[in-house]
């Protein structure tokens, strides 16, 4: 679909950026060029982050899980999320002012979260794990880790009792509210849909 150049208004740049998510989908489907749709984001002060969690991959899924955490009980009055600002900063946000990497897997077997630093870079991971024959999007245990404690290759987690990181999964009813967390749970199902390849 061809538009004039003369019709592209700021409404309209705003909705395909929420339908499609990148500036390079979005001048397919303008039939211009990337550098016109970042122009007119730029003259209408759109910011040109990707929208990742619309897409079904690992970007998509991370992305999710950091917006699930943003907001949720436990952490939302601590959190400052770096991915509305950059998608390509070295972490995902500030927590009490410190440093984290959120981490998520929909793995059904082996509970694994990629690291691979020489150094870690952050102070805490916050690793979310899915089931998504219950919930694709909202997680069934979630682990705040010193990176201290970390190996600096992969994460893996066991959902026992008897698991090394036990101690740093977030507790119903001791970390959080259990009411509020299933309010919070339901509005992030009603804002977000599960990704779809786009």
């Amino acid at each position: 679909m061809k538009i004039k150049k003369e019709n592209i208004d700021e409404q309209m740049l705003r909705k395909l950026h929420f339908e499609l998510g990148t500036t390079h989908k979005m001048a397919e489907k303008l039939g211009m060029s990337n550098v016109t749709v970042i122009k007119y984001m730029r003259l209408y002060h759109i910011p040109r982050i990707p929208l990742l969690y619309l897409y079904n991959n690992n970007s998509g899924w991370g992305r999710l899980a950091e917006l699930f955490i943003m907001d949720f009980p436990y952490f939302k009055k601590h959190f400052k999320d770096f991915g509305e600002i950059d998608d390509k900063n070295k972490f995902d946000g500030l927590w009490y002012e410190n440093k984290v990497n959120i981490k998520s897997t929909h793995s059904k077997g082996r509970k694994s979260f990629r690291v691979k630093k020489k150094r870690h870079d952050v102070l805490y991971y916050i690793c979310c794990v899915y089931d998504d024959d219950i919930d694709p999007l909202i997680p069934i245990a979630i682990y705040v880790i010193p990176a201290r404690v970390c190996p600096r290759t992969t994460i893996t987690i066991s959902l026992s009792p008897n698991s090394k990181y036990e101690s740093f999964r977030l507790k119903p009813r001791i970390d959080f509210d259990v009411e509020e967390a299933e309010r919070y749970n339901k509005e992030f199902k009603e804002k977000y849909s599960y990704p779809v390849n786009r």
